[in-house]
């Protein structure tokens, strides 16, 4: 997926840079300026999708109340009670074949491209096989006598010629046409679009590109042409050899072209040197684009809001008091001998005495409905509304469960399952417990061993749209709009209605942002709830690893 999504943004920076050659750049008579502005902004197109950076923006605070005590979460009741046995008949299903159309996609992306890519190799083979025997000139051109095929044209220093269809003079002026290819390199050129355009088959964009690219060569090659031998005559030649094409693309052929486009660049007035100055107008355009898809606004912090009676207050203690200088985090003074009170809040972690905890949400999570896949044996209690699975595979929202036996309680919405895995759709991260205990009602789940993620909201990620996966041991979260990780994954950006959970405590907000790196986590429009408090502010951090919070413009409620 991530691959598909970096194909589309170089697609995007393609057709931006292209329209704005078209519509601005493309009969302007500064050749080489043009010809490097189509290879730049083709290279800019790869490499701007691919960085990261990030811009750090700084968030007024405000000073708030916060609770001087945040209580701890308090464990819940065990495991449940063992279902009861089976009493009806048994049946084979039908296991019915997926297809991953993601992987599908993926391998028709790639057989293209090596097809594509040795249909180039074929074509290079075809032409050096032709370069054994030539005459070299004074010029350092390597002269090849060819009567069928591709001829009248280049490939670096070799000139393949067919005598019959020119004279003397006609001779002169083609050698001297495609000496200037070869002094310019631009069959270097023509290789860099056959491997971009093996890339990027499927962009149309790609081929208008090589399109262009070649005419700028033309136009090149014509304008010193022409001022050796004149226009007249040099267009003269053009229309005696309009007839002759090939399909090669990795030569310049003299006339494959369009010659009504060459001719009247050869009478076109040439641009004014000031006209250059049109060329910045591209920066807006690479700044634009680079701000769209390689930076990340990251908003820092600099000073802690939180008051609670004039007291500092940390872990539900009294750390400070009275009248002194505050400064921020850079050391700036913010004031000077007045009364202040701040506070830095900082949540202990519960001893969990049980497999299950529960955190407190203030929305009440609607029902998750799990999606058997297949199973080798299924048996049910009508009475009881029970069903026993042997060897089942549960997809529950983006999670999969496997487990060699499961105990469907269909009536009280729980499933138990033994010998079971669980693990993401995507395969990143895996679970292997004897035993699982899920609560379809409220989104959780438990295991035997002692690993818990009760409270995740799993309900939350029933759409198609949202994403539950699992960053650590002890950290889950869920996004309503879309997540991004960064190349290097160690920055997850949640949008739209994000949620995350460590331990007893969950941060929810528009945006989060999870550093792994210092182990910090930025929410914007924040809620923090722990137990039965719950604290909003305009935006937070949240330390991990000294389970610290910063909150900016904050409130609570209990």
């Amino acid at each position: 997926m991530e691959c598909l999504t970096y194909l589309l943004k170089v697609t995007a920076c393609t057709v931006l840079f292209f329209g704005f050659y078209l519509l601005v750049l493309r009969k302007l008579t500064f050749f080489k300026i043009n010809r490097f502005y189509l290879l730049a902004t083709l290279l800019l197109s790869f490499i701007i999708p691919s960085l990261q950076l990030e811009v750090k923006r700084e968030i007024k605070t405000m000073e708030t109340e916060a609770p001087a005590k945040i209580p701890e979460i308090k464990p819940a009741t065990p495991a449940p009670t063992q279902l009861i046995q089976p009493i009806m008949l048994e049946y084979q299903p039908e296991v019915r074949p997926q297809i991953d159309w993601m992987v599908v996609m993926y391998f028709i992306y790639v057989g293209t491209a090596s097809l594509l890519l040795l249909a180039c190799l074929w074509q290079l083979l075809g032409l050096l096989k032709h370069t054994g025997r030539y005459t070299k000139n004074s010029d350092g051109l390597k002269l090849i006598s060819k009567s069928e095929g591709f001829t009248n044209c280049s490939f670096f220093n070799y000139v393949f010629i067919n005598h019959e269809d020119l004279s003397t003079a006609g001779l002169l002026v083609l050698l001297k046409h495609e000496q200037v290819h070869a002094n310019q390199y631009h069959s270097i050129d023509k290789i860099i679009l056959m491997v971009f355009k093996a890339i990027l088959w499927f962009n149309p964009i790609v081929y208008l590109y090589d399109k262009a690219l070649e005419q700028v060569h033309e136009y090149e090659a014509d304008e010193i042409t022409s001022a050796s031998f004149g226009n007249q005559a040099y267009a003269s030649l053009l229309l005696q050899l309009a007839v002759t094409k090939t399909n090669n693309t990795l030569i310049h052929n003299f006339v494959k072209s369009p010659i009504k486009d060459r001719i009247k660049m050869l009478f076109y007035a040439k641009s004014n040197n000031m006209k250059k100055l049109i060329y910045l107008l591209a920066l807006p355009v690479i700044v634009g684009l680079f701000w769209l898809f390689a930076v990340q606004v990251v908003y820092a912090n600099k000073m802690v809001g939180l008051k609670h009676g004039g007291l500092l207050v940390q872990e539900g203690k009294i750390l400070s008091t009275g009248t002194s200088s505050i400064k921020n985090v850079s050391g700036e003074t913010i004031s000077s001998g007045k009364n202040h009170q701040s506070a830095l809040v900082t949540y202990k972690s519960a001893q969990v005495k049980s497999n299950q905890e529960v955190l407190t949400d203030t929305v009440k999570p609607k029902p998750v409905k799990p999606k058997i896949i297949s199973y080798r044996k299924l048996r049910g209690d009508v009475r009881t509304k029970t069903y026993y699975i042997e060897n089942a595979v549960i997809d529950i929202v983006n999670c999969r469960l496997e487990a060699g036996y499961v105990e469907f309680d269909k009536a009280n919405n729980k499933i138990l399952a033994r010998n079971a895995t669980l693990k993401t759709l995507d395969g990143k991260s895996t679970i292997k417990s004897t035993l699982f205990t899920f609560d379809l009602n409220k989104g959780s789940y438990s295991v035997e061993n002692g690993e818990s993620k009760i409270g995740v909201n799993i309900n939350g990620a029933g759409h198609g749209r949202d994403f539950l996966i699992k960053l650590n041991d002890n950290i889950d979260y869920i996004a309503k709009d879309s997540v991004r990780i960064s190349r290097d994954k160690s920055i997850v950006s949640l949008f739209g209605n994000a949620m995350l959970f460590y331990n007893e405590v969950k941060l929810s907000g528009s945006k989060i942002v999870y550093n792994r790196k210092d182990n910090r986590v930025l929410v914007n429009d924040a809620t923090m709830i722990s137990g039965d408090t719950k604290i909003n502010a305009d935006s937070l951090v949240f330390d991990i690893k000294t389970k610290k919070a910063k909150l900016y413009g904050a409130d609570s409620n209990r």
